[in-house]
Protein backbone atom coordinates (compact mmCIF):
# COMPACT_ATOMS: atom_id res chain seq x y z
CA UNK A 1 0.00 0.00 0.00
CA UNK A 2 1.49 3.38 -0.77
CA UNK A 3 1.21 6.15 1.66
CA UNK A 4 -1.45 8.64 2.50
CA UNK A 5 -1.56 11.84 0.77
CA UNK A 6 -3.85 14.38 2.86
CA UNK A 7 -4.78 18.05 1.58
CA UNK A 8 -5.80 20.70 3.56
CA UNK A 9 -7.52 23.96 1.72
CA UNK A 10 -9.27 27.09 3.16
CA UNK A 11 -10.71 29.91 0.90
CA UNK A 12 -12.72 32.85 1.41
CA UNK A 13 -16.33 33.04 0.57
CA UNK A 14 -17.74 36.33 -1.01
CA UNK A 15 -19.89 38.35 0.62
CA UNK A 16 -23.42 37.22 0.65
CA UNK A 17 -22.48 33.99 -1.16
CA UNK A 18 -22.70 31.61 1.83
CA UNK A 19 -26.04 30.00 0.93
CA UNK A 20 -25.08 29.17 -2.46
CA UNK A 21 -21.20 28.17 -1.79
CA UNK A 22 -23.58 25.46 0.79
CA UNK A 23 -25.52 24.37 -2.28
CA UNK A 24 -22.51 24.35 -4.31
CA UNK A 25 -20.33 22.17 -1.66
CA UNK A 26 -23.03 19.83 -1.04
CA UNK A 27 -23.19 18.91 -5.00
CA UNK A 28 -19.37 18.76 -4.93
CA UNK A 29 -19.42 16.61 -2.47
CA UNK A 30 -22.36 14.34 -4.10
CA UNK A 31 -19.78 14.10 -7.26
CA UNK A 32 -16.86 12.93 -5.53
CA UNK A 33 -18.34 10.59 -2.87
CA UNK A 34 -20.03 8.68 -6.52
CA UNK A 35 -17.22 9.07 -8.41
CA UNK A 36 -14.38 8.62 -5.97
CA UNK A 37 -14.00 5.26 -4.15
CA UNK A 38 -10.86 5.25 -3.31
CA UNK A 39 -11.18 8.14 -1.34
CA UNK A 40 -10.99 7.95 2.26
CA UNK A 41 -12.47 10.77 3.63
CA UNK A 42 -13.71 14.62 2.26
CA UNK A 43 -15.03 16.77 4.81
CA UNK A 44 -15.33 20.70 4.25
CA UNK A 45 -15.84 22.78 7.45
CA UNK A 46 -16.57 26.52 7.87
CA UNK A 47 -15.78 29.10 10.23
CA UNK A 48 -18.13 30.54 13.04
CA UNK A 49 -18.15 33.85 10.63
CA UNK A 50 -19.05 31.95 7.25
CA UNK A 51 -16.38 34.01 5.70
CA UNK A 52 -14.22 31.16 5.18
CA UNK A 53 -14.19 27.14 4.28
CA UNK A 54 -12.40 23.98 4.35
CA UNK A 55 -11.53 20.70 2.72
CA UNK A 56 -9.74 18.24 4.69
CA UNK A 57 -9.64 15.20 1.84
CA UNK A 58 -7.39 11.48 2.91
CA UNK A 59 -6.22 9.07 0.21
CA UNK A 60 -4.51 6.39 0.00
CA UNK A 61 -1.77 7.72 -1.94
CA UNK A 62 -0.84 10.51 -4.55
CA UNK A 63 -2.55 8.74 -7.59
CA UNK A 64 -6.20 8.96 -5.75
CA UNK A 65 -5.38 12.52 -5.13
CA UNK A 66 -4.49 13.19 -9.30
CA UNK A 67 -7.48 11.42 -9.99
CA UNK A 68 -9.46 13.40 -7.85
CA UNK A 69 -8.23 16.73 -10.00
CA UNK A 70 -8.96 15.33 -13.14
CA UNK A 71 -12.63 14.10 -12.13
CA UNK A 72 -12.68 17.95 -10.76
CA UNK A 73 -11.33 19.86 -13.21
CA UNK A 74 -14.63 20.98 -15.01
CA UNK A 75 -16.74 20.95 -11.50
CA UNK A 76 -14.36 23.56 -9.93
CA UNK A 77 -14.51 26.36 -12.56
CA UNK A 78 -17.80 27.18 -10.92
CA UNK A 79 -16.76 27.32 -7.55
CA UNK A 80 -15.27 31.28 -8.18
CA UNK A 81 -18.66 31.71 -8.39
CA UNK A 82 -18.65 31.69 -4.67
CA UNK A 83 -15.42 31.82 -3.34
CA UNK A 84 -13.69 34.37 -3.53
CA UNK A 85 -9.45 33.80 -2.19
CA UNK A 86 -8.05 30.89 -1.80
CA UNK A 87 -5.78 31.34 1.94
CA UNK A 88 -3.93 28.52 2.17
CA UNK A 89 -3.06 24.94 0.93
CA UNK A 90 -1.20 22.21 2.80
CA UNK A 91 0.03 18.66 0.76
CA UNK A 92 1.19 16.36 3.24
CA UNK A 93 2.62 13.64 1.44
CA UNK A 94 4.72 13.06 -1.92
CA UNK A 95 3.39 13.35 -5.12
CA UNK A 96 4.23 12.49 -8.55
CA UNK A 97 5.55 15.09 -10.36
CA UNK A 98 2.29 15.67 -12.21
CA UNK A 99 0.06 16.35 -9.30
CA UNK A 100 3.07 18.88 -8.13
CA UNK A 101 2.40 20.66 -11.99
CA UNK A 102 -1.75 20.45 -11.31
CA UNK A 103 -1.30 22.00 -7.66
CA UNK A 104 0.80 24.39 -8.70
CA UNK A 105 -1.66 25.98 -11.13
CA UNK A 106 -4.11 27.27 -8.55
CA UNK A 107 -1.09 28.66 -6.42
CA UNK A 108 0.03 32.21 -6.46
CA UNK A 109 1.98 34.73 -4.49
CA UNK A 110 -0.82 35.39 -2.13
CA UNK A 111 -1.28 31.76 -1.08
CA UNK A 112 0.20 30.21 1.82
CA UNK A 113 1.52 26.45 0.26
CA UNK A 114 2.89 24.13 2.64
CA UNK A 115 4.58 20.91 1.19
CA UNK A 116 5.15 18.29 3.99
CA UNK A 117 6.39 15.53 1.84
CA UNK A 118 8.24 12.84 3.92
CA UNK A 119 5.73 10.66 5.51
CA UNK A 120 7.37 9.52 9.01
CA UNK A 121 4.69 7.49 11.30
CA UNK A 122 1.44 6.80 11.41
CA UNK A 123 -1.96 4.72 10.56
CA UNK A 124 -5.27 5.22 9.03
CA UNK A 125 -8.86 3.26 10.45
CA UNK A 126 -11.72 2.73 7.98
CA UNK A 127 -13.26 0.97 10.58
CA UNK A 128 -12.54 2.34 14.23
CA UNK A 129 -13.98 1.62 17.29
CA UNK A 130 -16.79 3.54 18.05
Amino acid sequence: MGQPFVYVGTWTIKPGKLEEAKKWLAEHADLIETNEPRLIAFHVYFDESGSKASVVQVHPDSASMEFHMELISKHVAGAFDYFDTILSEQYFGAMSESLAKTLAEYETPDVTVTKMPLFQAGFTRTNAAR
